[in-house]
């Protein structure tokens, strides 16, 4: 077995050489021998989505980003280069005063820049590129005014960092010397410039990248020690090693690696190497972010403890802080598990924000070990915390979902809210194709594609010849149809995640039943020779099941297949409107005397819960108290009161 493995590498090292620029030949040569062969996802323009309520949720993400004006979010950024606005700044976290520390002065952007290129590889559409090069173009105008690099919208900015580089750093959680997270806001333009280069192409996002990234290394980081750098860090700064790695990546310049190096935040992968958890109390979205830039610096250095320590946490939040709909913390901290009952009954549940990065760091982990949990994981947070984060009518996103039986949400206003959540919650729309599909990079086996998610869509991998077709309409249809379409006969493995929701799965080929056969890895492999034309039918049985709050016995949540359910709970003393401004909560709560409560134990409510329709997807429970409750897929859910979780007492 190791000799065929080091034969792979070889192999594969050969070709990286021969078909790439020796810079990064050099870099693809090292991750290759850090991780041997990598799972790679497939470009977003080589999956598109068919009909299902992620195709939906893509097309709102599309057109809010046609609705915003480049020019007011590039406001900030003129007038700190001292060039003349062309449009007013937004209101909300963009402008205005949120809590003393001032706004998040030009935050939005970054996030813009990742969306808008994100959403032209998913999408095609030429309008979405003409708006990035534009925004670029600016960007490039405001650097060459500045003359050395600079690019923030914070106020007097370079005053701010003069004062860290001389040694004055005073720091908190989030600010350094009294401005809001500066660190974050150069990590969140990296990370769009990033994407613009890498998603586009657009080839002048590359040298302003590079443009920041030095003069924060050289006028920033070179100045201080790296216990000074250290007490920087305690401030919320994203993932900001993430866009130093990067950096290195796009280039091969070495200082960047170096500089990444001194951007790990010991406080977090020091203990987490070591499996301790020491989240109690932690800003958790704070947190999250580091550690996808510690597997990213693995990834280039092979230093194992990086690698220890993101696998470690993520293992440790999605164990230990993990509420039923994928969604972590409350009021954005980390609390032990034993306090989950307690804090159930706030009125801010789990922040968006911290899925969104919860889910980039599953991708990263999954590319170089990919197993059905982490799948899993991401369906389980995908389909029912980022989809129900979206109000149907608008598609903007909130920024706490409670879990409080009885409660209901608050979302985003187009023009004057741009909470963090607001930033991620731009993106989370742009790559709702990133996971549903990857294959082994460079395999020397033949070809292959994993099946991650069951989302109705179509794979084109012109460069082997393949599409392949999925349909269904999960949760309301057990069935999922593939198509599987070749130019000529050829050997495929087709790996399809065995879901964690079902069992006694069957599945067709070409109308002839066939026996699943599962791997190490969670999945069901058919590798086989395949027909040019191909149809494969999978029937995956659902049915209701429970799921205890973690650390209690004293409630209990609904869920059918991949979906949580939950339970409509009526429009008594809702707000006026349910879209905020500078509020951020959903503040009106219901007496919990008012929420139905289960007598009899877990495993027996299942019985109780029927079926009413089919399409759509509702049940009732016939059980005392619970005539006029309506349970339906989370997602589905907005402008009323809910109750994912139930009290149960027997």
């Amino acid at each position: 077995m190791e000799c065929k493995r080091l034969l792979r590498v070889a192999l594969n090292l050969l070709l990286i050489i021969v078909l790439v620029s020796p810079v990064k030949a050099t870099l693809q040569v090292r991750k290759l021998l850090l991780g041997d062969l990598v799972e790679t996802y497939f470009p977003l323009k080589e999956v598109c989505l068919l009909d299902s309520p992620f195709l939906s949720l893509q097309q709102q993400g599309k057109e809010y980003l046609y609705w915003l004006n480049p020019d007011s979010l590039l406001h900030f950024y003129r007038m700190e280069a001292g060039l003349p606005s062309k449009a007013a700044p937004y209101a909300g976290w963009e402008s205005q005063d949120v809590w003393g520390a001032g706004p998040l002065r030009g935050g939005f952007l970054g996030f813009y820049l990742s969306s808008i290129s994100m959403m032209y590889q998913s999408t095609g559409d030429k309008e979405l590129l003409k708006r990035l090069r534009y925004v670029l173009k600016e960007l490039e105008l405001c650097q060459k005014a500045g003359k050395d690099g600079f690019l923030l919208g914070l106020k007097d900015g370079r005053k701010l960092f003069g004062e860290v580089a001389s040694g004055k750093i005073k720091t908190n959680n989030p600010t350094v010397n009294g401005a809001w997270a500066p660190v974050y806001l150069i990590n969140k333009m990296l990370l769009g410039l990033s994407s613009a280069y890498t998603q586009c192409g657009v080839k002048e996002a590359l040298p302003i990248l590079t443009r920041l990234a030095d003069w924060f290394g050289y006028q920033v980081l070179d100045k201080l020690t790296d216990d000074q750098i250290q007490q920087l860090l305690i401030c919320e700064h994203g993932s900001i090693n993430e866009s130093y790695v990067e950096a290195y990546e796009l280039t091969g310049e070495k200082r960047f690696l170096d500089w990444a190096r001194r951007l790990n935040d010991r406080a977090m992968w020091f203990p987490l190497s070591e499996g301790k958890d020491i989240l109690f109390g932690w800003h958790a979205n704070t947190q999250i972010p580091k550690f996808t830039g510690f597997h990213k610096y693995y990834q280039f250095t092979g230093d194992k403890r990086f690698l220890t320590a993101a696998t470690n946490f993520w293992n440790i939040v999605t164990q230990n802080h993990t509420w039923v709909i994928g969604g972590n913390s409350t009021g954005e901290h980390f609390f032990p598990k034993e306090e989950f009952a307690e804090r159930l009954l706030l009125e801010g549940g789990p922040e968006t924000c911290n899925s969104v990065n919860m889910l980039r760091l599953t991708e990263s982990l999954f590319s170089q070990c990919p197993d059905a949990t982490k799948a899993s994981y991401y369906e389980r947070v995908l389909f029912n915390h980022i989809l129900s984060a979206y109000d149907s009518e608008k598609g903007m996103c909130c920024y706490f979902t409670s879990m409080r039986p009885g409660h209901y949400r608050i979302y985003a206003s187009r023009d004057s809210s741009f909470w963090c959540c607001g930033h991620t919650g731009l993106e989370s729309p742009a790559k709702l194709g990133k996971f549903i599909y990857s294959h082994r990079k460079g395999s020397i086996n033949g070809d292959d594609i994993r099946v991650n998610l069951f989302i109705p869509s179509v794979l084109s991998w012109k460069e082997k010849g393949i599409e392949l077709v999925q349909q269904n309409r999960l949760p309301e249809s057990e069935q999922v149809n593939f198509t599987l379409s070749l130019k000529k006969k050829k050997r495929l493995a087709l790996r399809i995640r065995k879901p964690d929701w079902t069992d006694k799965a069957t599945l067709l080929i070409n109308g002839k039943a066939e026996q699943l056969l599962l791997d190490d890895d969670g999945y069901w492999v058919i590798d086989r020779c395949w027909e040019r034309k191909n149809s494969i039918e999978l029937q995956l049985p659902m049915c209701v099941y429970t799921e205890n709050l973690i650390g209690s016995d004293c409630y209990v949540a609904l869920l059918y297949g991949p979906y949580v359910l939950a339970g409509r709970m009526g429009t008594e003393n809702l707000p006026s409107t349910f879209w905020g401004k500078m509020n951020n909560t959903a503040m009106n709560k219901m007496e919990l005397e008012k929420v139905p409560v289960f007598k009899i134990a877990a495993r027996q409510i299942p019985a109780y819960v029927e079926s009413t329709s089919t399409n759509p997807l509702k049940f009732n429970i016939r059980l005392e108290g619970f005539d006029n409750i309506v349970l339906e897929p989370f997602y589905k859910v907005h402008f009323e009161r809910y109750a994912v979780y139930w009290p149960i007492s027997y």
